[in-house]
């Protein structure tokens, strides 16, 4: 192997390696060629220092250092003075495309392709690709014209023009979404993405049905620092009129021609806004096509501000709901708005520690009962260790005052004091390779006085109170791996009757606002024993898995709630089926369901299947099927879904269809911070 190397950091390597008169070099067999950013592999080479002109023939190899291109032809010229040149019969990848062409021009970063292909599969699996006429290559974008996008070499559809980004967070279009429902035979979604700057970007979505609202909707995020972050959203829809089929059965003092929603939220670490409202009730129902986005009860606007320092906690939050289950917002509570200071736990002497609670809440409807709230609850704690063991005691003063109210026959005032004594005690066991953590908990609760105040949230529920509660918490575990935990709860009321709330079961719900839709009504039960709440996570096997949450009321023998999901995981699928039940003390059904899902993945298809049953009127809610295929770098996916309408008493039925054409979606990164 001969070498030659010149001062301006060009080196060759070959078998064969002459240097003519004219200082030109030529080189043959197992030619390997260094200069700057190039690695230039041939049979033949020939090479003119001068003008630093490179003519390469014969299994030619070019590879940029920086790995943005390689390409394979049959014959090169560079010139690395200029950055140019061009390749013959040529394929090669330039960034995340593969393209194949007669001819390939190259004008430093910008390349000009005759007659080829191009694709973002593996050349091992070229399942799709877009033939062209002709097409430039940038550093942003790759144009291609006359295209011809094939399938397995079967035709598609012709393009005149084609445009798509190069690199991450390339501005351009995503792919869109087709489909129909009830009330349109045609839907066609096409988003279209723009990488403004490193930290700022915006999505434009064109939303078009033949007979629904159609309209857009402008996304825009900013990244401000690591944790601060501006994100906004308008939609704009043009409803026709009359109204359609769709507002059969509504109210039709909401219809509204021009319908929008604006949203917007701004995270500056303890200073935070947002508004979330619509025109109308139906359009989040009409407009979106995710369950999950289309069943939002209540969206929230808000301003929050929070001020942590060493010993108090200072909060004021404004928020205000927009009830999307009911034609009008009128009777939504609102808490406009909530200041609070916490003064931290404090030690007064040895084991004596002090803190208090100072808030003040406006609770604001238009229709239906309000009043301004003003709570003090200042609280002494004491831990004591007695005969090995350690109690923990807590005195909270609970005082309160309701100014104004629009309620008539409540207290307007409340000043009393609740005592708390828990007693933990906790039992590790290990037998074996099982280890056994237990902590069981009695906590005794005392209120000499309950008032009939307004009852707005949890922080109203001053009532009497003498009783014992007992809270038992189980960990199993098998070498390493979870098998159980279990909470239990249950209680005695020494008054011979307790409250209960229950919409206190309903706080882990997915959404926020819920509790806020009416005010806290209780009831109030004549019985000692209280209702048993059991959590219970059970997973015997690595693939079975069960969770349940159920309160069981022993005076009754009947289950108050009940939420339950059986989960089976086998290799590429799983099965899972749920149970949600819940009924007031009376004995009257509340909520009544059966859900089932299944999904499963054989080579490249993903199916998945879906039921929700309503029981009480023995329908069902919901029935929903998705297949998504992915290919080397394309994929297809189709939605079935019917959902059951309450009002009109019939099915929705919905068809979509996404299609992901060369995985453009993973041009369109998130926003770096």
């Amino acid at each position: 192997m001969l070498s030659i190397s010149y001062a301006f950091s060009v080196e060759i390597l070959s078998d064969y390696l002459e240097r003519l008169p004219d200082e030109t070099v030529i080189a043959e067999g197992n030619v390997q060629a260094y200069y700057e950013k190039y690695y230039i592999e041939a049979d033949y080479v020939k090479y003119h220092p001068k003008s630093r002109e490179v003519y390469a023939e014969g299994n030619v190899y070019v590879k940029s250092l920086d790995g943005r291109m390689e390409a394979w032809a049959k014959v090169a010229f560079l010139n690395l003075k200029e950055d140019s040149g061009y390749f013959i019969d040529s394929h090669g990848r330039f960034e995340k495309f593969y393209l194949k062409a007669q001819r390939v021009d190259k004008d430093r970063e910008v390349y000009t392709v005759q007659k080829g292909d191009i694709t973002t599969c593996p050349p091992d699996k070229k399942e799709m690709t877009l033939c062209f006429s002709h097409a430039k290559v940038t550093e942003k974008y790759v144009f291609s014209y006359s295209n011809s996008l094939r399938l397995f070499s079967v035709p598609l559809a012709y393009l005149p023009l084609s445009v798509f980004p190069v690199g991450e967070r390339r501005s351009g279009l995503l792919p869109p979404l087709l489909g129909s429902n009830t009330y349109n035979t045609f839907i066609y979604q096409q988003p279209v993405y723009w990488a403004i700057s490193q930290d700022k970007d915006t999505t434009l979505t064109f939303d078009i049905r033949d007979k629904q609202a159609s309209g857009f909707s402008l996304e825009y995020r900013q990244a401000i620092s690591h944790k601060k972050d501006l994100q906004g959203a308008v939609s704009i829809y043009k409803e026709p009129t009359p109204p359609g089929k769709w507002w059969e059965g509504r109210d039709l003092t909401t219809f509204r021609e021009n319908r929008y929603r604006l949203k917007f939220d701004l995270d500056l670490g303890d200073f935070q806004t947002g508004l979330d409202t619509i025109s109308d009730p139906y359009l989040l129902q009409d407009v979106y096509l995710h369950t999950k986005e289309k069943t939002v009860p209540y969206l929230t606007s808000y301003v929050s501000y929070k001020k942590d320092a060493d010993k108090f906690l200072f909060t004021f939050n404004a928020r205000k709901f927009y009830d999307t289950t009911s034609s009008n917002n009128k009777q939504t509570l609102q808490r406009l708005p909530e200041i609070g200071i916490y003064y931290k736990d404090t030690p007064v002497f040895k084991d004596l520690y002090f803190n208090a609670t100072l808030a003040y809440t406006n609770f604001y409807r238009e229709e239906g009962p309000r009043a301004s709230r003003i709570i003090f609850f200042p609280e002494l704690s004491l831990p004591v260790n007695f005969l090995g063991r350690t109690f923990y005691s807590s005195f909270t003063f609970e005082n309160g005052i309701y100014l104004p109210s629009n309620l008539s026959g409540t207290d307007k005032s409340f000043s009393t004091v609740h005592f708390v004594e828990r007693l933990p005690l906790f039992f590790d066991r290990r037998w074996g390779k099982t280890d056994f953590k237990n902590v069981f908990e009695v906590v005794y609760s005392y209120r000499p006085k309950g008032y009939n105040n307004p009852r707005f949230d949890t922080l109203d529920n001053i009532d009497k109170e003498n009783q014992i509660k007992f809270v038992l918490r189980n960990y199993t575990a098998y070498d390493g791996r979870l098998l159980l935990s279990w909470y239990l709860e249950g209680g005695y009321s020494f008054l011979g009757s307790f409250s209960y709330a229950p919409f206190q079961y309903l706080l882990s719900l997915p959404f926020a606002g819920q509790q806020l839709s009416t005010t806290f009504n209780k009831t109030v039960v004549n019985k000692n024993l209280m209702p048993i709440r059991s959590i219970v996570s059970l997973s015997p096997l690595p693939f079975l898995s069960l969770s349940s949450d159920t309160l069981y009321d022993p005076n009754s023998s009947r289950f108050l709630n009940n939420t339950s999901y059986l989960s089976l995981n086998l290799k590429n699928s799983n099965i899972t089926l749920g149970y949600v039940a819940s009924k007031d003390f009376f004995g009257n059904r509340l909520t009544d369901q059966t859900l089932l899902s299944a999904n499963t993945l054989y080579k490249h298809m993903n199916i998945n299947l879906g039921v929700v049953h309503d029981n009480r009127i023995n329908k069902d809610l919901l029935r929903q099927m998705r297949l998504d295929y992915t290919g080397a770098c394309w994929s297809v996916g189709v939605l079935l879904r019917d959902t059951y309408d309450g009002n009109r008493k019939k099915y929705i039925k919905e068809v979509f269809l996404a299609f992901n054409v060369f995985d453009l979606q993973r041009f369109t990164l998130p926003l770096k911070r």
